[in-house]
């Protein structure tokens, strides 16, 4: 087995403004109105590159898929489902993507949850890699999965407060190997966030005894990899977050509609 610590400082998220965010987002998508196959935005504008493929607009079963350029048809490789949507309770999409590589076809399935938008309590990722192409193509295939409790996040970001557990976790799942991984944050003195990442790395089937082996000639030059990376996110995310909390949730929506309608 081979661990991996690394600590980053990030410029903090309100809660309320989080909260606010979510139920804005969750606002233009359910004020957007279906015409047939078309969307329209709430104030009537078309919403272009992206039709009703099936279902009726955010009922559970419904499908959206984007439209080409060229021609205005829908995409056949692309489609978003809507698995759930309820405000209080939970909303979920799913995107699937297919890739048609003449080398290494394979599909991604990617889904998103929310409990809930009323009141945002946890978050959930998972994705799926799929390959096509015989034996050697399922050494391609993967899995992984992300949570995020919400209410755990503030709580341990609270002054004095200490986490039971660690708010952010996930898990990535290969045929050789599989990749545990959590995020603890904790209030630093400045007010920022001190976010701790831990990674471990397990072999598994014929690679399990080939683990240990790796870590320890690759094993600093993969740590110094990992923790320039999260250096790279955290500054992406302090570049940005502060500028984007000066902004409430209509100016956001606002600016997110814009984006919908492209240039």
């Amino acid at each position: 087995m081979a661990r991996f610590q690394h600590t980053v400082t990030l410029v903090p998220v309100p809660r309320r403004w989080w909260e606010t965010c979510v139920a804005t987002l969750y606002d233009l998508a359910q004020d957007t109105a279906a015409d047939g196959t078309r969307l329209r935005l709430p104030d009537g504008r078309p919403l272009p590159g992206l039709l009703l493929a099936r279902g009726r607009h955010l009922r559970p079963g419904a499908q959206y898929r984007p439209v080409h350029d060229e021609d205005g048809e829908p995409d056949a490789d692309r489609c978003l489902t809507v698995l759930s949507w309820d405000r209080r309770r939970e909303t979920a999409l799913e995107v699937d993507t297919l890739d048609d590589d003449p080398v290494h076809p394979a599909r991604l399935v990617c889904a998103l949850g929310l409990t809930s938008a009323e009141r945002p309590r946890e978050a959930w990722l998972s994705a799926s890699l799929h390959p096509s192409g015989g034996e050697r193509a399922k050494h391609l295939a993967g899995t992984g999965r992300l949570r995020l409790d919400l209410d755990g996040w503030w709580q341990a970001t609270s002054p004095g407060r200490h986490p039971s557990r660690a708010p952010l976790s996930g898990t990535l799942t290969h045929a050789l190997a599989r990749v545990s991984v959590t995020a603890v944050p904790r209030l630093a003195p400045d007010g920022r966030w001190r976010v701790t990442v831990r990674a471990r790395v397990r072999g598994r089937s014929v690679a399990r005894p080939l683990v240990p082996l790796v870590a320890a000639v690759l094993g600093r030059r993969a740590r110094r990899t990992c923790a320039e990376a999260l250096e790279r996110a955290a500054a992406a995310w302090n570049a940005q977050v502060p500028e984007l909390v000066r902004k409430d949730g209509e100016r956001l929506g606002a600016e997110l509609a814009d984006a919908l309608l492209g240039p």
